[in-house]
């Protein structure tokens, strides 16, 4: 069988698929909005792939018949995947952009791709065929990847088969043009596999036919890009291909055959560098995805969403809302949020959403979860951690919580270059892997939470040193106060020299003296020790414990006092120190019935003095330590109390360059333990 016999067939079989796509369409393109443009361009596809079966019999030629019919048939393709994506793209982003800056470049290369062809190829017509043939399929391959792109992920239209039939039919015309232009003619093998190819793509665009959902079905398109990966690809294929034909053809000589097994060769050896490198692959995998393919989130909504979900919160709740925000980007059903305390060195959780806070220990600034998250700014999969352990440099977790099922992601929280916290995340029902697109959210939102958590804290310490403010203004009136009940005092002593032996006198005086008594405790009664800037001398811990001891003596329990033999020396106010610690002996007295025990212990280890009260009362509950505890004005002890003891011991031990830590439970007693650097 003769080469234009096998054509014949061909291009006939692909008359009758074209025919049969044509009638389908117009017949009901009511169906959808598309219909119509397609029906229009199969039935230029009918016509081209007819002229060219009637030009395999002999009864047609290269010139107007030919050229009209493939510039027809491109053209309707093109008009109609233009009316397509001028539908998926409402805001007319891609059609302004191709509009101003492609059709200027194409005008361009038409005209240089028509000229250059007509140097290869002895016809002029059959040059502007191949020329005008490569621009307007690079247009058309064009339209495709944006329709491709830009067809939402949950789509049910059939429009994807459409896209990869006419992708198919594309690529083999770049490849025939092409060839025709370095060959210097139209290669018979190929151009009668063009009616092959044309039939073939009817397998994909059948599908079509059995649906009649050609829409999108989903909502506007989530982004319109910008720029068009097939249209650089296979134009500076082209491009290249030209240039090395014309290149090696006029300047090759005996070395051309060199040049072309060296570069095959680097060729295959980059080939097998990617197929034996599994990180070269993932990276490359995750620069091209980053470039050229479409997004998992629709980052406007996701960004309003989470701006809306923090924006919810007041000053109480600021760590529920923080966690949410995170959280139903990736679908958590809940987590907790741990923040560094300020001046301090451990991480503290300070609230949840939709979940306890579990029992867990202060997470320290040495530990291994913290220097991973510093130094890796790195999100941890809890699940992929046990799966494959070596990713994270087998890292090891302390929080023994999060060696649960139910807890799965690790956020860390940058302010900066500092990790201000973490948020841990509880697994949903369906979990799945995360790449570097739900990294990269996860980070960016992490840092800011740390920065709205970390305005939240500054603007409660600034309604903290609001209220000191204010006590420091009280005080001034009461010291007003105190002066004239001295004033009233005075009186009273003047005048007795003259009126002792006047009964009245003596009983105003005793009424006066007691009014100013019961004044004088009240107003006591709401002031604090240590108001003025303590001094730093090299003390000696055992005499401050000897004396705090002694002066809670009056109430029961009594403190049993153990405490080194030799002088163990600090530097700190002696009078401020004492005051601290008798201040947690009398709260142990408070929380301890009579016949209680109280134990106050200093013990030395790695150049610092631990010094624990333990008592046996009814112990604090979690939640109390971490929301109450060390919240200065906030008193368990009635209106009479002002709240600041246990604050002004924990900051007063940080001045100090030590920590107070606490350890509770409730009806099983309490542990304060004061860590304090020795002095050198």
């Amino acid at each position: 069988m003769e080469t234009n016999e096998i054509a014949t067939i061909g291009y006939a079989a692909g008359m009758l698929g074209f025919a049969v796509f044509c009638a389908l369409f117009l017949g009901r393109w009511q169906s959808g909005p598309y219909s119509r443009w397609l029906g229009f361009a199969a039935a230029a596809s009918a016509l081209w792939t007819c002229v060219f079966a009637l030009q395999s019999l002999g009864y047609g030629w290269w010139g107007l018949p030919v050229g009209l019919a493939e510039w027809a048939r491109t053209v309707l393709w093109i008009a109609a995947l233009f009316l397509i994506l001028r539908n998926l793209d409402s805001r007319r982003l891609a059609e302004g952009i191709a509009l101003r800056y492609g059709l200027p470049v194409l005008a361009i290369a038409l005209p240089v791709l028509v000229i250059y062809s007509n140097s290869r190829l002895e016809s002029f017509s059959v040059a502007v065929v191949v020329g005008s043939g490569i621009v307007l399929t690079l247009i058309l391959i064009s339209l495709l990847e944006q329709i491709y792109r830009n067809l939402p992920s949950d789509s049910t239209s059939s429009l994807k088969y459409l896209c990869v039939a006419l992708l198919v039919s594309g690529a083999f015309d770049i490849v025939f043009f092409v060839r025709a232009i370095t060959s210097g003619a139209v290669e018979a093998e190929l151009w009668a596999a063009r009616g092959y190819v044309a039939a073939f793509v009817m397998a994909p665009m059948a599908i079509i036919g059995r649906r009649s959902a050609l829409e999108a079905t989903a909502e506007i398109p989530r982004q319109v890009v910008l720029y068009s990966f097939s249209l650089l690809a296979a134009g500076a294929s082209v491009v290249l291909w030209l240039a090395a034909e014309f290149y090696l053809s006029e300047y090759g000589g005996s070395w051309g055959i060199v040049v072309s097994i060296v570069f095959g060769t680097a060729v295959l050896c980059g080939l097998g560098f990617l197929a034996v490198s599994a990180s070269t692959r993932a990276r490359m995998r995750v620069f091209l995805t980053k470039v050229f393919f479409k997004y998992k989130y629709d980052y406007r909504k996701e960004w309003l969403r989470f701006i809306s979900t923090l924006s919810e919160s007041g000053l109480e709740n600021v760590a529920a809302t923080a966690v949410r925000a995170v959280g139903q980007i990736v679908n958590s059903p809940g987590g907790i949020v741990c923040v560094r305390e300020q001046q301090g060195k451990t991480y503290m959780p300070i609230g949840a959403w939709r979940c306890e806070v579990p029992e867990m220990p202060p997470v320290r600034s040495e530990s291994e979860l913290v220097r991973f998250l510093t130094e890796r700014q790195w999100v941890i999969d809890l699940q992929e951690k046990r799966r494959y352990p070596a990713r994270y440099d087998g890292l090891e977790i302390d929080s023994g919580f999060l060696d649960s099922d139910e807890w799965w992601l690790i956020v860390p929280l940058f302010l900066g270059k500092r990790l201000f916290g973490f948020v841990c995340l509880k697994k949903p029902r369906v979990t799945r892997s995360l790449n570097f697109e739900d990294h990269d959210l996860l980070r960016t939102v992490g840092r800011h939470v740390a920065a709205h958590v970390n305005q939240a804290e500054s603007d409660k310490r600034l309604a903290e040193s609001s209220q000191f403010g204010t006590y420091n203004r009280l005080t001034a009136f009461l010291m007003h106060d105190l002066n004239n009940l001295i004033a009233q005092q005075s009186l009273v002593v003047t005048n007795a020299e003259k009126f002792r032996d006047n009964p009245k006198f003596v009983d105003d005086a005793i009424d006066t003296i007691a009014n100013s008594v019961s004044r004088m405790k009240r107003l006591m009664e709401q002031l604090t020790r240590g108001s003025k800037t303590p001094a730093i001398n090299r003390t000696d811990l055992r005499e401050a414990l000897r004396s705090a001891s002694q002066r809670s003596n009056a109430l029961l329990p009594a403190a049993a006092l153990a405490i080194p033999d030799e002088p163990v020396y600090v530097l700190a106010d002696p009078e401020r120190l004492t005051t601290v610690f008798e201040h947690l002996i009398r709260n142990a007295q408070d929380a301890t019935a009579d016949d209680g025990r109280i134990d106050l212990v200093a013990t030395m280890s790695g150049g610092a003095v631990h010094v624990s009260i333990s008592d046996t009362g009814e112990g604090m509950s979690a939640q109390f330590i971490r929301e109450r505890l060390f919240r200065p004005f906030d008193s368990t002890k009635g209106s009479h109390a002002m709240g600041i003891g246990a604050y002004q011991a924990r900051e007063y031990a940080r001045m100090l360059g030590g920590e107070l830590d606490v350890e509770s439970q409730l009806g099983h007693g309490t542990t304060f333990t004061l860590q304090m650097p020795i002095a050198k």
